[in-house]
């Protein structure tokens, strides 16, 4: 064989290699340990590890009067996966639909790998829920081992007291949750929407930003398909972004940006404000700062 052959043979078994999207893992005498660290009004936080690198699937779900998980452990893992798996085949099916030529595995888009802190988001107030989780094998997407389940309980309302800076620096914008104590809060979910003053005429005529705004995080947290941040956020308003947004800042147009926590309802006022609405006139080089000073609570 000459040097030639064998160097291209070599580069196609690197090629081949370096395309697979699965990690290392074990499905035999793998140990899951789950771990909630805090539950608040809409969302909580919990720890996820294993014992050997392996694939495993995590939820939270309403408890369901009548059914205890462990006592129909296969028939509840089961029907859990395929739950996954009908999300991911709706996704897949929606990329390809529009062309997209590289489309994740099941186990790159539904599974966790190796240890991770995960907030589960959109929960309801005051009401109780399973989180969940189980080693999965990601060639048979079949559950393997023991369900590690608890049940916890929302709060009735938040106990997070947050409030919201923003800055506009050019086409830069920056969102920064703060505490009481002016620290920022790096464990909050938060989400943020801006939008042209023109576009929100169109839209919501007569009603006024501050209504429209409610209701879009309303969807967003009932749909739980909203981009949610957590700590100190930025993002360029040059048409390109993050990718996450394509906002373009246009020179002397009038914008609403609205920012809200994510644990529980919007609350407008009080104590336990965790809303604001920012209003502003790009201009090209401008650094402008606002404060719950500057909040126009959705008003033209």
């Amino acid at each position: 064989m000459s040097m030639k052959r064998l160097a291209y043979i070599l580069l196609i078994q690197l090629l081949v290699l370096g395309c697979s999207t699965e990690a290392k893992y074990s499905v035999e005498n793998v140990e899951l340990d789950m771990e909630v660290i805090k539950v608040s009004c809409g969302f909580c936080e919990v720890h996820f590890d294993t014992s050997k690198p392996a694939y495993y699937y995590i939820a939270a779900e309403k408890v369901r009067e009548g059914v205890d998980p462990l006592k129909i452990e296969e028939q509840f893992k089961t029907l859990s996966l395929d739950y996954a798996y009908m999300n991911y085949i709706n996704w897949r099916y929606d990329l390809l639909y529009n062309g997209e030529p590289h489309i994740a595995e099941f186990s790159s888009h539904s599974l966790q790998y190796g240890e991770m802190t995960h907030f589960f988001t959109s929960l309801e107030e005051d009401t109780d829920y399973w989180v969940y989780a189980f080693i999965v094998d990601p060639h048979t997407n079949s559950p393997i081992g023991d369900l590690v389940i608890e049940e916890i309980h929302t709060k009735p309302s938040s106990e997070e007291k947050v409030f919201f800076k923003y800055r506009i620096n050019d086409t830069w914008d920056y969102v920064y949750p703060l505490d009481e104590s002016g620290k920022i809060n790096t464990h909050l979910p938060w989400v943020g929407e801006t939008i042209d003053s023109l576009v929100l005429r169109d839209e919501i005529n007569p009603y006024t930003p501050g209504y429209y705004f409610i209701d879009r995080m309303q969807v967003l947290r009932d749909s739980g398909k909203a981009n949610i941040h957590y700590g100190m956020y930025a993002h360029n308003n040059n048409g390109i972004g993050d990718g996450s947004s394509q906002t373009e800042f246009i020179e002397g147009h009038t914008y609403y940006t609205a920012i809200a926590s994510f644990d529980g309802p919007i609350i407008l006022d009080g104590e336990y404000k965790n809303y604001s609405i920012y209003k502003f006139t790009w201009e090209k080089g401008m650094d402008l700062v606002f404060t719950l000073e500057d909040d126009t609570l959705g008003a033209w």
